[in-house]
C-alpha cells in the first residue's frame, strides 16, 4: 500500500496515477528547507522513475483545478489480470460550455519513458463541437504522442492503437458524462 502522492513521485512509466494527474492539470506543491514550489503535472514527469522532484525535496500537496461549467472524464486501461500495471492506459477530462469543449486533457501512461500529455490531441478538441469526427481526429493525435517501443505486452503500433481507440472512447464517455447523461 502507498499514497497517491508516493505512487507520483516513484514516477513508474506504467503507473496509473501520472496519466490522471496530466488530464485533470494537477499541480504538485514540494517544500524543502529552502522553500516551495509549484510544479504543474506536465512538467514534472522526465523520465523513466524521473521527476521534476529535487533531492531535497518532499510532496506535500496535490492541487487539482475545480472547473467552471459541466465536465467529465474517464481512465481506461488494459492490463494483464486486474492490479497489474498498464499494459496502455488513458486517462481524459474535458468540461464544456455552449455545446463545444471548453477544456481538455488527454494523460497516457505505459507507451513512453514516462506519463505523456497528448497536447495536440487536447488542442485539437477546445472550441470544438465534440463530433465523432472531431473526436476521432483528436484520438488520432493522442496515439500518434505514443512513445512506445514493442515488447512484451505487444508491438509498438499495436499500443499506440490501443491509445487512440482508448482515447475516443474516453472522450465520447467524458462528453457523455458533462452532459449529465449515464456513460
Amino acid at each position: 500500500m502507498g499514497t497517491v502522492g508516493g505512487s507520483i513521485c516513484h514516477a513508474d512509466p506504467a503507473g496509473d496515477w501520472g496519466a490522471v494527474m496530466l488530464a485533470v492539470g494537477a499541480e504538485f506543491v514540494l517544500k524543502s528547507a529552502g522553500g516551495e514550489r509549484v510544479l504543474p503535472a506536465a512538467g514534472f514527469f522526465q523520465g523513466p522513475f524521473t521527476t521534476g522532484l529535487q533531492s531535497n525535496e518532499v510532496m506535500t500537496e496535490i492541487r487539482i483545478p475545480v472547473g467552471t461549467g459541466k465536465s467529465g472524464g474517464t481512465y481506461l486501461k488494459l492490463e494483464r489480470k486486474v492490479g497489474d500495471f498498464a499494459s496502455v492506459a488513458a486517462a481524459v477530462h474535458m468540461s464544456s460550455g455552449r455545446g463545444r469543449v471548453a477544456s481538455a486533457g488527454i494523460g497516457l501512461c505505459a507507451v513512453g519513458a514516462h506519463s505523456i500529455k497528448a497536447t495536440a490531441a487536447e488542442a485539437a478538441l477546445v472550441g470544438q463541437e465534440p463530433t465523432d469526427d472531431v473526436i476521432a481526429a483528436a484520438a488520432r493525435l493522442a496515439g500518434e504522442a505514443a512513445r512506445t517501443e514493442s515488447g512484451h505486452s505487444g508491438s509498438a503500433e499495436y499500443k499506440r492503437d490501443v491509445a487512440r481507440v482508448f482515447v475516443q472512447r474516453g472522450l465520447h464517455t467524458a462528453v457523455k458524462r458533462a452532459q449529465g447523461a449515464a456513460a
